[in-house]
């Protein structure tokens, strides 16, 4: 599947079909999108570029020379200015217009209007310019893409993903037949659901006691492409709550052993590993940014905060999972669970709030962490101790790692993923989907209020979502300069 993915985000997709399904006279209408393009190599993955939208223009007023039911004529010179903005920009350009007429396929006229446009934009720009065309009829989104150093070949599309509180995805080609492993989930969902599945690039960042159950849980459910991303050696330690890994595989990188573990099952997936630390790795950060959907499985506050990051600047479904608990001792001396939790966070680029308004991650606790790295014997002293002398206050003792709390939380975390895409759950209206926690001591489900910050830049303010990252990678310099190649 190396067809290019468009990104339509749900504010922009409801301006699109409210504006092209209103004309007065039931005419066709059009409207500009711009993108942002993200082309980052992955090895072992096959090259598929995203376009992520970030403004739609009305094509209105003077734009329009003549209009019907069944075309509309475009004034070509308002092009130039447009054509200035995506050079100095680095945007491409996307032609947009509705069918009234009922008509699922591109017209001779459609060939005509993108042909000029094209023209125009790789004489004004460079032959490496791209033209993302997409059509609205009968609700559905139907597209393609054309680059003006060879405007005659038509480039495919993997899909045309639009992100609301779900995860809506349009031009996926079925397949003659799907793996037989997958007929039962089929009867459940339906065979477009499986399909929908195999044209998603999915990232799991962290693999181990949740992370490693996802991965394997995405692998068996269909998911096309699967990145693993962990610096991480198993230890003996682990062996209680990690799947796919054996005794064997002490010492070994944990990306590595779950990827050769995938490999094994013998499915139609194309998984890659990348045995680093997501924000110690260009490598890691360029391949996270061409994945439709991340799971952040990592127990760092830092490696939280980058992906909380990224979700906005590469319009992706962010799955956040972790746990908390507390352990006490009886009179007798003897170690009981008083807590154990596990957290799911669901959050898209327009809804839901970022791990920062949950305060699941906050500058308090990335402090905390950075003063245990600079000062691991610090982690051994008593928490009053730290919380008095070192002004550390995160260092509470770790929840314990228990398979089937682990576990339990990773099949919810892949549960809330397949909602996403068939919408089967009818959530109470007391939980949220970006905040849903199982308290498996006292066995109920509960959502905790985020925080209210209006001005947050991540979830209320979106102003990663406009800006983009500019010449590094997540718009900071530490973590290098972006490929040449976006």
């Amino acid at each position: 599947m190396n067809e290019h993915r468009i990104t339509l985000l749900g504010s922009h997709d409801k301006i699109l079909k409210e504006w092209l399904t209103t004309h007065p006279d039931g005419h066709e209408r059009g409207a500009i999108v711009l993108f942002r393009r993200i082309s980052r190599k992955v090895d072992g993955l096959p090259k598929s570029d995203r376009f992520l939208s970030v403004e739609i223009i009305r094509m209105e007023g003077d734009w329009i020379i003549d209009s019907t039911l069944n075309q509309f004529t475009i004034n070509m010179k308002k092009f130039p200015d447009l054509y200035f903005r995506c050079e100095n920009e680095n945007l491409e350009l996307g032609f947009v217009h509705n069918h009234p007429d009922g008509n699922f396929y591109f017209s001779e006229k459609d060939d005509i209007n993108e042909k000029n446009i094209l023209h125009g934009l790789s004489g004004c720009n460079s032959p490496g310019s791209y033209l993302i065309s997409l059509i609205l009829c009968d609700n559905i989104w139907i597209g393609r893409i054309r680059q003006g150093i060879n405007p005659e070949i038509i480039l495919g599309i993997r899909h045309i993903s639009v992100l609301n509180e779900s995860l809506d995805l349009y031009g996926i080609k079925m397949p003659d037949e799907l793996p037989i492993s997958l007929k039962r989930q089929e009867k459940a969902f339906g065979k477009p659901f499986n399909t929908k599945l195999q044209s998603l690039r999915v990232a799991i960042i962290g693999l181990g006691g949740t992370g490693s159950p996802i991965a394997n849980l995405l692998a068996r459910t269909g998911v096309g492409e699967l990145i693993l991303i962990d610096g991480d050696l198993l230890v003996e330690s682990n062996l209680n709550r990690v799947s796919g890994f054996s005794k064997c595989d002490i010492g070994l990188n944990k990306a590595n052993i779950v990827m050769r573990y995938i490999k094994c099952l013998g499915l139609k997936n194309k998984v890659v590993a990348i045995p680093n630390y997501i924000n110690e790795s260009a490598e890691a950060l360029d391949a996270l940014s061409t994945a439709d959907i991340i799971f952040g499985c990592t127990d760092d506050v830092a490696g939280r905060d980058l992906l909380n990051q990224a979700l906005y600047y590469y319009s992706q479904v962010y799955i956040d999972v972790g746990l908390s608990g507390n352990v006490d001792k009886d009179q007798d001396g003897n170690p009981y669970l008083r807590t154990q939790k596990g957290r799911v966070s669901c959050i898209l680029p327009e809804y839901g709030s970022c791990l920062r308004c949950q305060n699941v991650i906050n500058d308090q606790m990335l402090s905390d962490e950075q003063k245990l790295k600079d000062n691991p014997e610090l982690a051994d002293l008593d928490p009053e101790i730290l919380k008095k002398h070192y002004y550390i206050f995160g260092a509470n003792v770790q929840s314990p790692g228990i398979g089937a709390f682990t576990r339990g939380t990773a099949n919810n975390a892949v549960a809330t993923f397949m909602n996403l895409i068939s919408n089967y759950r009818d959530l109470p209206s007391d939980l949220r989907q970006d905040n849903i926690w199982i308290d498996f001591i006292h066995l109920n489900i509960h959502s905790n209020t985020p925080r209210d910050i209006p001005e947050c830049i991540y979830c209320k303010e979106h102003l990663l979502l406009k800006q983009g990252e500019g010449k590094y990678r997540l718009g900071t310099p530490q973590y290098g300069k972006i490929p040449i190649d976006d």
